[in-house]
């Protein structure tokens, strides 16, 4: 399954990658990485470099192609911190694992390093919501954002893509056919 996802996660990225910067605005894509502990783990085994590789790729240049990356795993502490690093927003829910907590504190910035203190005294659907997406950082129950909380950037705006038709058959070979004579 890992080969998989790999191939699966280069091949999108690369599709972003030679698609024009409308066709990027009109259809952001979020890979959602679930175990990512699995993928990406601080273990370094050989195993998974074909998909940490991908991985980190998608962490550190997806944004400004339009790819997001959504990291899920209840073993904070297994994934690889070069990765998290590039996580420039957090919702951390109840961690009462102390080598847990320890790795979301070193990923962290240092102004927020002290929150990891309060999370092993969190409720069930209470986390604490910081970086980015956060105007400040704050202990919340888990929502929807309004519009007017969701952060300002040049990244691509995946709300509003995702509110698009899905991309055609015609749009997805144009964009391949790009790819594929490496032009644009």
């Amino acid at each position: 399954m890992i080969y998989y996802s790999e191939q699966l996660f280069r091949i999108v990225f690369q599709l972003k990658v030679w698609q024009t910067e409308a066709e990027r605005q009109n259809s952001p894509v979020l890979l959602v990485c679930e175990e990512a502990h699995r993928y990406v783990p601080n273990r370094g085994e050989a195993q998974y470099e074909a998909a940490q590789s991908a991985i980190r790729r998608i962490a550190k240049e997806g944004r400004k192609y339009g790819v997001g990356l959504l990291l899920v795993s209840q073993r904070p502490s297994e994934v690889e911190a070069t990765v998290l690093s590039q996580c420039n927003s957090w919702i951390v829910l109840r961690i009462t694992n102390d080598a847990d907590r320890e790795h979301v504190r070193s990923v962290l910035p240092d102004s927020m390093s002290g929150l990891t203190k309060m999370l092993s005294g969190l409720r069930r659907q209470e986390a604490i919501f910081v970086g980015q997406a956060a105007t400040l950082p704050t202990r919340v129950m888990i929502r929807s954002l309004s519009a007017e909380q969701l952060p300002r950037s040049n990244d691509i705006d995946f709300d509003k893509g995702w509110q698009k038709q899905a991309m055609t058959l015609e749009q997805i070979d144009s964009v391949v056919t790009k790819w594929r004579y490496q032009c644009k």
